[in-house]
């Protein structure tokens, strides 16, 4: 077939393609558009499925994080911790607590870390009371409580011996204001000689400053106005917190949901309201290493209805399982996965999701560091 060109012939007459030429050009542009939208479309899915894995990724990692950044800071007491060869001489707590519901889980700090395990898919044992209605725990998932000092927090030095039942000074810092030490919080002062733990009702910035422990004030209020003992110049003192870790979704507006949410980590601080960390988290499980022999290092992992002394555990294995948001693809997630071995009688297992979500299983084993160092 020879092609002709747009010129004149000889008679004046306009030469051009043929109507088959045409038809075999078109034909030719169209499989090439369709294989460049073709090549396009699967870019663009590879790359949206992808980004969809590298969420997942990235919300299990940052689960973790928060999570051992608060397991670390676990039970920390300063220069108290009773560290010695236990197998020779057991330590007893240097630890007094002054405040009100003071063996309560969310006040008990002479405990480092406690557990509620999922035993059904809507009981816990220990009975579950610390966690809000709203969101309400999700069963067939463990719930972790930790008692840190939390990051950022302000820590002080006395500057002065003082009495039991008087005002701790403590050296002046232009960086801590007011703002940033809201009382009422409780508070760790500790030595080498031992800690007490107290309620801080006030502070006082500036060059004198000082911090208050009033008797009677704030949530859950000091048993009494005076610490344990007086404790003297360079004595450390700051903010300890109880943090619960649960998996929870958002069913209403109540708050603190503002709606319809998916599966997800929620954090709880203190008595304040618990806040969504990471969204995607559909299950925890948690196990916990118990030192049996005095030696600082786990010799079994049990689930916490099982732990009879949670003073001997020394570390925990936490797994969770993450979904991503939103659905993509045509195949449904028919998988099965299993946390911890799947043998937890209230979950552990986990099926028959039948939706078109990517999912992981993220698991990791954090040591107590102030336990066990």
């Amino acid at each position: 077939m020879k092609l002709r060109s747009w010129q004149a012939g000889p008679c004046g007459t306009m030469g051009g393609f043929s109507l088959v030429e045409l038809m075999v050009a078109l034909t030719l542009s169209l499989i090439l558009t369709v294989g460049a939208l073709s090549i396009l479309y699967s870019t663009k899915l590879t790359s949206a499925e992808n980004e969809r894995i590298s969420r997942v990724q990235e919300a299990g990692r940052t689960a973790f994080e928060l999570i051992i950044q608060d397991t670390r800071a676990a039970g920390y007491t300063g220069c108290a911790h009773p560290l010695i060869d236990k197998a020779i001489n057991p330590p007893t707590s240097s630890l007094t607590n002054g405040l009100n519901s003071s063996t309560t889980v969310l006040w008990n700090f002479a405990q480092p870390v406690y557990g509620f395990e999922a035993t059904s898919t809507t009981a816990w044992t220990p009975t579950l009371t610390t966690v809000p209605a709203s969101p309400a725990a999700t069963g067939g998932s463990d719930v972790l409580v930790l008692r840190a000092a939390r990051p950022g927090s302000p820590t002080f030095r006395t500057n002065a011996t003082f009495a039991a039942n008087a005002d701790i000074p403590v050296a002046a810092d232009p960086n801590v204001t007011s703002a940033k030490f809201p009382t009422p919080v409780p508070v760790i002062i500790s030595d080498c000689q031992g800690a007490a733990v107290f309620l801080a009702t006030g502070f006082n910035p500036g060059a004198n400053a000082t911090i208050q422990h009033a008797a009677g004030a704030g949530t859950p209020g000091n048993a009494n106005a005076a610490l344990n003992r007086s404790f003297g110049i360079n004595a450390l003192v700051q903010p300890v917190q109880t943090v619960i870790y649960y998996v929870a979704s958002c069913s209403d507006n109540t708050a603190p949901c503002t709606g319809v949410s998916p599966p997800a980590l929620w954090r709880k601080v203190g008595s304040n309201d618990p806040q969504e960390v990471i969204q995607g988290v559909e299950a925890m499980q948690i196990k916990y290493g118990v030192d049996t022999d005095s030696d600082l290092l786990a010799d079994q992992y049990v689930t916490a209805d099982n732990v009879t002394d949670w003073g001997s555990v020394v570390s925990i294995n936490l797994a969770i399982l993450v979904r991503s948001i939103d659905q993509t693809g045509v195949e449904k997630d028919k998988q099965t996965y299993k946390l911890l071995g799947g043998t937890a009688a209230g979950g552990g297992t986990y099926s028959g999701f039948n939706d078109r979500r990517q999912r992981s299983v993220f698991t990791t084993t954090i040591t107590l560091r102030n336990v066990t160092t």
